[in-house]
């Protein structure tokens, strides 16, 4: 096993309040080792362009101990992805061997000894395949995953990195909205749209907010149960006889018995993976139907991506456990691990415990891991007490901001000056 001594880390696919606390956790842990910490720029697409950082100039790590903890905790609480991100597919490796041929070359100009690859089902493939390039060539670089999406729909660990905070989000907004919905004695519904494509965990996380306001959504609407509209609406209308406000959390990937979503799919442009790319306006339908047919007042409220980047609601579980799997991240390509993706084990719900574990990635890319059954309520119109003491811990603990004159303070873009000459 070759001896370690610079690592490559890339963030990809789409951001999270929390993707850059495993970012901290790669580069304090490789700090630690002494190790040279190199950073893409806009994920393996700008490695291969040439853009390349090194991060502990960027983060002015060797100045004093207080200073690279001050800029350890920044990048922990700053949203987005520092590094800048990409969604770029690469080829398979036995059709396009001169692609990873370009990658190899880059790689030994920088004298890369392991790579970590920060993202989510996307990023997780080109995990696998680097890693499986590697292994038939007899190149010695470890390849490790470490996930991140506030989907949560990552097979290989109990949930991911993100997805707590972008929970706690929608929580919060959902019971803000209940009790902003019940000032007028009118008849109303409010329709909130969560993110979610194929998995409706990040919605489910909307009932949540019966513990914040003391009363939960009315119908909680998953992708993984196709929907009935004139359904929906014969419920809608029963509520309406029993109440004046009806809350619905619906998850943008909510689709009818026919597999056609609710929304304009045809006006939707798709990535390099086949993803639609601008997959909305759910909530928004929902609202337009329920006004026509119903005649009562109705909105449709749209998230959208401030899912992904309000860190003013991060959960400290969520950024803890993102930290700590950066740091794992480090010890396994030490260990000389490759192909595999580190992920959370949970042991109990009540006190909540956990466990480190790593899972081959060759098992987690392009899978999906759906909401069980058992987090469904039988009617497939909001979620069960399973799928509330499953998310409960994900959303918990606050984050104390770093407040500079009154506001919140975030680390500043990643200087260029930084960027290594190609």
């Amino acid at each position: 096993m070759r001896k370690i001594k610079t690592i490559l880390v890339g963030q990809s696919g789409g951001p999270t309040a929390a993707i850059n606390a495993s970012l901290a956790g790669v580069i304090r842990t490789a700090y630690s080792h002494n190790l040279r910490i190199l950073g893409m720029r806009n994920g393996i697409q700008g490695f291969l362009e040439g853009r390349v950082a090194d991060l502990t100039q960027a983060l002015n790590l060797a100045s004093s101990p207080n200073t690279a903890e001050q800029n350890f905790r920044l990048l922990r609480n700053t949203p987005s992805s520092w590094l800048g991100s990409c969604r770029f597919k690469l080829p398979e490796p036995d059709e396009n061997p001169s692609f990873y041929q370009r990658i190899t070359m880059r790689m030994n100009e920088l004298g890369i000894d392991a790579i970590l690859y920060i993202g989510g089902n996307d990023s997780m493939d080109t995990t696998d395949k680097l890693s499986h390039y590697f292994a038939n060539t007899g190149i010695d670089v470890p390849v490790v995953g470490i996930p991140k999406t506030i989907d949560n729909d990552l097979e290989g660990t109990d949930h991911t990195p993100g997805f707590g905070s972008a929970a706690r989000f929608v929580a919060t907004v959902t019971a803000e909205l209940t009790r902003d919905g019940g000032v007028y004695d009118t008849k109303n519904v409010t329709f909130i749209e969560a993110m979610g494509r194929d998995a409706g965990w990040l919605t489910a996380a909307g009932a949540l907010a019966g513990d914040i306001c003391g009363t939960a959504p009315d119908f909680v609407l998953l992708p993984e149960v196709p929907l009935d509209e004139e359904v929906l609406l014969a419920r809608i209308k029963a509520r309406l006889a029993e109440k004046n406000n009806v809350m619905v959390v619906v998850s943008e990937g909510v689709h009818r018995v026919d597999g056609s979503f609710l929304f304009d799919s045809g006006s939707v442009a798709t990535d390099t993976f086949g993803h639609l790319a601008a997959q909305s306006g759910t909530a928004a339908y929902l609202s337009r139907l329920t006004k026509t047919r119903l005649d009562v007042k109705s909105r449709g409220i749209e998230l959208n991506t401030l899912q992904r980047c309000a860190s003013h609601e991060a959960s400290k579980v969520d950024l803890d456990e993102a930290e700590a799997l950066g740091a794992a991240g480090i010890e396994a390509v030490l260990r000389g691990e490759t192909g595999i993706m580190v992920g959370i084990r949970r042991l109990a719900d009540t006190p909540y415990t956990t466990e480190i574990c790593t899972v081959p990635v060759a098992d987690v890319a392009n899978k999906v891991k759906l909401v069980p059954a058992d987090m469904i309520s039988s009617d497939g119109f909001n979620v069960t007490e399973a799928a509330l003491r499953y998310l409960r811990p994900l959303a918990a603990g606050a984050e104390e901001p770093i407040i500079v004159d009154g506001l919140p303070h975030f680390l500043g873009a990643l200087d260029e000056r930084h960027t290594l000459q190609a």
